[in-house]
Order: C-alpha cells, then sequence, then structure tokens
C-alpha cells in the first residue's frame, strides 16, 4: 500500500512537470542543430543555449516541485496520507532529482553522440564538456538541497542565485589550466589528472549533498 503510495506520489510529480522535461530536451536539441549549422556565432550560441536549457531545467523544478507544494496548501493533504516521513521525503526526491536526471542524461548522450559524429569537432572537448555539465548537475543539487530542507522559497532562490552565479566561475577555471586548453584540440578525449580530478570532487559533492539531504528530512517531525 504504502509502496504504492510512493509510486504515485513520484507519477504525479512526473506528470505535473511533463513539459518542462520536454521543454530542456527541446531546446538542447536545438541548441545542438544551431551548433550543426557551423561559424563561430552559431557555435558559440548554441553551445551557450545547449547549458541554458539544463541550468533553467535545474532552477525551475525545485521551486516547482518543493516549494509551490507549500504554498498552494498541497502538502498538509500529502502528510495526511498513509505515508511515513522516510516515503514521503523519498517519493520527493526521487521525483526531482530523477525528473532532472532524465533530460539531463538524454542531452549529455546526446552532445557526446553528436562530437563523436562530427569530424570539424575535436573529442578533445569532450571531458570539459563533461565537467561542465556534471556541474549544472551539481548546482541542480545544491538548490534542489535548499528547496527540500529550508521549505522557503527566499533561501531556494538565494542557493539558485548562488548556483547559477558559479558556471562562469567553474569554466574560468578549467580555461586558466593550460593543459585543458591544450587538450582541447586533441583528435581523441584526454582524461588528464585535473579533469578527472574535477569530476570525482564534482560527483563526491553530489551524493554528499543528496545524502545530507535525505538524512536531514527524515529527521523532521513537522512538515505542515
Amino acid at each position: 500500500m504504502k509502496v504504492s503510495m510512493v509510486r504515485t506520489l513520484i507519477l504525479r510529480d512526473l506528470d505535473r512537470h511533463r513539459h518542462y522535461i520536454a521543454l530542456s530536451i527541446v531546446g538542447g536539441v536545438v541548441a545542438l542543430a544551431l551548433i550543426q549549422v557551423g561559424g563561430e556565432a552559431p557555435t558559440i550560441l548554441g553551445a551557450t543555449w545547449f547549458f541554458i536549457s539544463l541550468i533553467v531545467l535545474g532552477s525551475m523544478l525545485p521551486i516547482s516541485n518543493v516549494i509551490n507544494e507549500r504554498k498552494k496548501q498541497t502538502l498538509p493533504f500529502l502528510m495526511s496520507l498513509p505515508l511515513s516521513v522516510i516515503q514521503y521525503t523519498a517519493a520527493k526526491m526521487l521525483s526531482t532529482v530523477g525528473m532532472f536526471f532524465v533530460p539531463w542524461l538524454t542531452l549529455v548522450v546526446a552532445g557526446v553522440s553528436f562530437i563523436v559524429g562530427r569530424r570539424d569537432i575535436p573529442n578533445g572537448i569532450i571531458p570539459v564538456m563533461m565537467v561542465a555539465a556534471t556541474f549544472t548537475f551539481l548546482g541542480f543539487c545544491v538548490i534542489a538541497a535548499a528547496a527540500l530542507i529550508s521549505e522557503s522559497e527566499g533561501w531556494t532562490v538565494a542557493a539558485t542565485v548562488i548556483s547559477n552565479s558559479s558556471y562562469g566561475f567553474i569554466w574560468y577555471l578549467l580555461m586558466r589550466n593550460a593543459a585543458i586548453r591544450n587538450d582541447l584540440k586533441s583528435a581523441v578525449a584526454v582524461w588528464s589528472t585535473p579533469i578527472m580530478t574535477a569530476l570525482t570532487v564534482e560527483i563526491a559533492m553530489i551524493a554528499v549533498i543528496l545524502a545530507v539531504t535525505f538524512y536531514v528530512q527524515t529527521r523532521k517531525r513537522d512538515f505542515v
């Protein structure tokens, strides 16, 4: 019964936000199509819009799926159902993270496939792209954690501003590394030590943020 209720809540969230997911994927595909046109301006615009489609989705989902549930007084009804705190937390985290992960993975696979399929684009771009893409996932996790733990629109907006402001900084740090800049022109993907270190740190931080969020949520006693 309770497992069925968790599944129902997840499917409910997915149904409510399917348009966001679809628009994000469409935006990323359009960005790749723009890069396909060729030329400096279309390539820069396409690459920028590719990541913007993920950043916008990552900013909108936590507010829509978590904060608005409290603002619209849906949460008291949900907590009146035969559902434990752990199960509610699991359902909300799985739906929120899952709704971002699906378009994120879809666009990352599409982006890598696009680079591999183009002879005029060096595969050396792939490692840097993976670091940048994983950082958008990390940023989303920060925003989602702020929304779930604080249940406050103000804290969630603050986390969104901080996360979205940091993307340019991480790109700046990557491009400061001479070895990474040189590897961008390589015909094959070069998974250098700086790249692997960055990816490892990002993945570790994602795991820690999600684990801490789940723990803090399950310790709450008042969701209303």
